[in-house]
């Protein structure tokens, strides 16, 4: 999927060094940063696993997405 507005493409960008900085996100983080709904972070969260395959894995326990192997 080809993220083709600018702002999309910024969020994409953030959930990516937020991901390596910390090792972890959730859509509220994305929710609060860029001031999205739900529905709007979960496609971002999406988009991002799609264009980077093997790279987060779902923690059901603390409800975010990980880096592999974290």
């Amino acid at each position: 999927m080809i993220v083709s507005n600018w702002f999309a493409k910024h969020r994409q960008e953030w959930i990516k060094e937020t991901v390596y900085v910390f090792g972890y996100i959730n859509r509220e983080h994305i929710e609060r940063k860029f001031k999205v709904s739900t529905p709007q972070a979960s496609l971002d969260l999406k988009i991002f696993q799609t264009e980077n395959k093997g790279l987060l894995n779902y923690n059901k326990t603390s409800k975010r997405y990980e880096l592999n192997g974290e």
